[in-house]
């Protein structure tokens, strides 16, 4: 018999999943202007995943038992990580260059 806690816990982590899934779904339909934003972002992330898997190769490898379908998405994650960390360097650079020489 699995132990009550732990069900009270698959429960808890079901319906929190659900909040985060549902609440911002009820705010964009009730709100759709406000959304843009959030629609550009998305787009722009989406945008930077083809690019970088495009970037990424399908090398295979036998050693480890990974297809060139799985190479390829790790290359892309990677790739995808490595582009936004400098993206976010790049503009928290901007940021404060533009602060030191004024507004």
């Amino acid at each position: 018999m699995i132990n009550f806690g732990l069900w009270i816990t698959y429960l808890l982590v079901i319906g929190a999943v659900a909040a985060a899934i549902i609440f911002p779904v009820m705010h964009i339909a009730r709100n759709p202007k406000a959304a843009k934003g959030t629609f550009i972002g998305l787009g722009l992330l989406l945008g930077i995943f083809l690019i970088s898997l495009i970037l990424s190769s399908g090398q295979v490898n036998e050693k480890y038992g990974i297809s060139a379908g799985q190479s390829k998405m790790i290359g892309a994650g990677l790739t995808m990580i490595y582009l936004l960390g400098f993206g976010a360097i790049v503009v928290a650079i901007y940021t404060e260059v533009k602060k030191a020489f004024g507004k």
